[in-house]
């Protein structure tokens, strides 16, 4: 069993009492950590010593939402309300997607996860897989070494259809087909090399039911079959324009995502709700009842203008709030060092209230809070002895960063992602000196991602909304 000694550096625990430890060191043993001490304590030799000097070393980010496929198309939804994004841009990408669309784009996405710090996403997968293309998803990820919670969609047009807007879809299996794939799929992946994690995407929100895609069939199974195996089960909840979606669906069904899920005898804990925008208190006390966690994605619901998360009233009624960047089509940037910042000042101004969310408490935030979000915060999420050694360690000696003065601060305000220097997921060292440790030619991968994108583009129609080099 090998071992790794991170020496001297400004280690953040995040773990209960929230230990903070200047000049401090870690020892990782095999896939985990076996132990951590402060500078005026003596470490057993390693096999291999980091010195992590000027470095905050810290558990390594967790990225409660993405969708990994969106990696291939940033920058195609600007301008766009949520609506009419999912309407022009995403459902047409996601029905010109081809296997090794989906494989490049998860090599893409495993490393713009590790090349800005974040060791573990849930990949929450909204484009319709069969097992070949669950294949191409899981198996970049186990060759680049990050962690992932794969979250296998389900999807069922209701019968009789719920809205008369859209026309039901007609999905390639049965609701008993498709519940039937995602459970031998849940087998033959789940712990799959220490590192993958299957769940389930249960799409429940407005936008959804509204396009027929889903049905209370598919979803009272999904809650089932999710529960029989201990499954998270993420969905986007209460996401989209005020006045738009969301008023269609209180108009249709009197309440709201959360509303719908209590009236189906659904909401239980295995639920990870997405983005929450728009929660009302009775919703709110429905979430914390259920001990449901929530992760917001604040980036990215700036970037279509559909709302700010209540924050602060889900965390004043107790409610766990992991933090996510959303995919890439509707960000443009897996950056969680990013989110975090953002997190912070977008809630601060809408409060009015700088001490509100805090650097200490959006890193609680991208770590242990998203690591309980997807059931992992017993492997992940802090720095612990007995943990799964997921490290990261940022390097403030950046003419950009210095002087830290404080460097928790530092890294939330001043950072960016790309400043990390050191990952190690599971026990493997996959970045170091800011270079991978394993030979993988990114810029090819780079090239490939480039051509795969643009076809992808050209075949869903969409080439229009590129093509503009100025927009007026």
């Amino acid at each position: 069993m090998s071992s790794t000694l991170f020496t001297n550096g400004y280690i953040v625990t995040v773990d209960a009492e929230r230990h903070v430890l200047p000049g401090g060191w870690i020892r990782v043993e095999g896939d985990s950590i076996a132990a951590i001490g402060s500078a005026d304590e003596q470490p057993a030799a390693a096999d291999r010593t980091l010195d992590m000097r000027g470095m905050v070393v810290m558990p390594g980010l967790i990225n409660g939402h993405n969708h990994f496929w969106g990696s291939l198309f940033k920058n195609t939804g600007d301008g766009l309300l949520l609506e009419d994004w999912l309407d022009e841009v995403t459902l047409p990408l996601k029905s010109a997607l081809r296997v090794e669309d989906l494989r490049t784009a998860s090599y893409l996405g495993a490393l713009e996860q590790i090349r800005t710090g974040t060791t573990t996403s849930l990949n929450h997968l909204n484009n319709e897989n069969d097992d070949e293309t669950i294949q191409a998803i899981i198996e970049p990820v186990l060759e680049i070494g990050v962690r992932q919670l794969v979250a296998k969609e389900l999807r069922d047009a209701p019968n009789p259809a719920f809205s008369a807007k859209y026309p039901p879809h007609h999905y390639p299996r049965t609701r008993d087909e498709e519940l039937a794939l995602a459970e031998s799929l849940v087998l033959r992946w789940n712990g799959a090399e220490g590192r993958v994690h299957m769940g389930l995407a249960i799409e429940t929100g407005a936008m959804w039911l509204l396009h027929n895609s889903t049905s209370d069939e598919v979803i009272l199974g999904g809650v089932e079959l999710a529960q029989r195996h201990n499954l998270r089960i993420t969905n986007h909840c209460s996401a989209g324009s005020s006045w738009l979606s969301i008023k269609e669906f209180r108009d249709v069904t009197g309440g709201g995502d959360v509303d719908y899920l209590v009236r189906l005898g659904a909401l239980v804990s295995n639920w990870v709700l997405i983005h929450c925008l728009w929660l009302t208190d009775r919703e709110i006390a429905h979430v914390a009842r259920a001990g449901i966690s929530a992760i917001t994605n604040p980036v990215s619901n700036a970037y279509s203008a559909d709302g700010i998360a209540p924050l602060r009233r889900m965390f004043d009624a107790g409610i766990n709030v992991g933090l996510g960047t959303d995919g890439t089509y509707v960000n443009c940037s897996p950056d969680m060092v990013e989110q975090m910042k953002f997190a912070a000042l977008i809630q601060n101004v809408t409060h009015l209230d700088p001490a509100f969310m805090s650097a200490e408490r959006v890193i609680e935030m991208a770590t242990i809070n998203s690591a309980k979000a997807l059931g992992l915060d017993h492997l992940i999420g802090s720095l612990e002895v007995g943990k799964r050694a997921d490290i990261v360690a940022f390097d403030l000696d950046r003419t950009h960063i210095t002087v830290p003065n404080r460097p928790v601060s530092a890294l939330v305000f001043s950072a960016h992602g790309t400043d990390v220097d050191t990952v190690m997921v599971n026990g493997r060292l996959l970045l170091a000196d800011g270079d991978l440790v394993e030979a993988f030619d990114e810029k090819a991968l780079r090239a490939e991602a480039r051509a795969r994108a643009a076809e992808v583009i050209e075949r869903a129609g969409i080439g229009h909304r590129v093509a503009e080099h100025w927009r007026r």
